[in-house]
């Protein structure tokens, strides 16, 4: 198969819509191809003008379509806006999800997805409201690797080792580490990385350098946070994050 052209947000001359949350983010607009990453949460690809493709072991084409944390793979919608709704990483459990799956009720999305482009859509309300409505086949995540991932969102500048979080949980390191992997679909360093990146999108809209939003979150260079962005979410931070783009970041 021929490869892909690398398209990102920069190329486009429309602005990106952001809207940002302590553990979540929405992204709007022209995607192009967006690079083969594994996502640290689960997360809704909108096809708001067209399908979208998803590539992985296989391809998977839709509207609507839910991809759980720990798959490899990349999206191509070339040739339309697209909206990316990444969910709290305790949304859904990933040991209850498919790769990938079509959403019963693609229209409901689409509309969310006009919606975060035309900047009429600015709390993630809507959005929890949707998801509820796909009355999907899922459990809440152990309340005590609920604890753990609570530890790593309330010291996100600092690197607690994992036998730290696990006595906060009151869980031995290896359970905690094996429960994460089961029903997160990725490592505690993989989710403290996703809330890190997701800091640095707030950080950023409030007026701080991509360089001090990165300190500040946590990372230990702009250079890491670039590496770590683009594992996690196929895109680099000045993809979205530009000084043409920040008035256009909401933050929740």
């Amino acid at each position: 198969m021929p490869a892909l052209p690398r398209f990102g947000f920069h190329d486009s001359p429309e602005s990106v819509r952001v809207i940002a949350e302590s553990d979540r983010v929405a992204i709007g607009g022209r995607l192009g191809q967006v690079r083969r990453h594994r996502l640290s949460a689960p997360a809704v690809v909108v096809g708001v003008d067209r399908t979208v493709r998803l590539r992985s072991d296989y391809e998977h084409e839709g509207r609507a379509v839910l991809v759980r944390p720990g798959c490899w793979h990349s999206i191509d919608a070339a040739d339309g806006r697209v909206a990316v709704f990444f969910l709290p990483p305790h949304a859904l459990r990933s040991d209850r999800l498919d790769w990938v799956r079509d959403l019963p009720h693609p229209g409901r999305w689409i509309e969310l997805g006009e919606a975060l482009l035309n900047r009429d859509l600015s709390v993630f309300e809507p959005i929890d409201h949707c998801l509820a409505r796909e009355q999907l086949d899922t459990r809440p995540i152990d309340d005590r690797l609920r604890v753990a991932m609570r530890a790593l969102q309330q010291s996100l500048d600092q690197n607690l080792a994992v036998d730290d979080v696990a006595a906060i949980a009151h869980l031995s390191a290896s359970r905690l580490m094996a429960l994460a992997h089961e029903q997160l679909g990725t490592s505690l360093r993989g989710y403290r990385r996703g809330l890190r990146a997701f800091r640095v999108v707030r950080d950023y809209a409030s007026g701080l350098s991509l360089t001090e939003a990165a300190f500040s979150a946590g990372f230990a260079s702009s250079a890491h946070l670039s590496v770590s962005t683009r594992e996690q979410f196929g895109i680099r931070p000045s993809d979205i994050l530009r000084p043409a783009n920040r008035a256009t970041i909401r933050v929740v």
